[in-house]
């Protein structure tokens, strides 16, 4: 999986940067590295064009809106 998590000015004052810390710990990796497994990717993007929705990431070619620690675990759950 590629996550790739927006870090625009929209996303950033609505919490990409908290969205970000959480995966890092969730994930044991920063942004730009891959798990040892190899089934997970950590990316920041500039913008994902959901400003009216953010923090935003997308999974592969799959979206995210509104996230917060409990919406990115339950993701990250349906993912391993």
């Amino acid at each position: 999986y590629v996550i790739k998590v927006c870090r625009n000015i929209a996303c950033s004052l609505r919490g990409s940067e908290q969205v970000l810390a959480h995966l890092q710990h969730r994930l044991g990796i920063k942004a730009g590295e891959t798990t040892p497994d190899g089934k997970f990717t950590l990316k920041t993007v500039e913008c994902l064009a959901s400003c009216g929705t953010a923090p935003a990431m997308q999974v592969n070619r799959t979206y995210h809106e509104q996230l917060d620690a409990a919406k990115l675990d339950r993701i990250l759950e349906t993912l391993t």
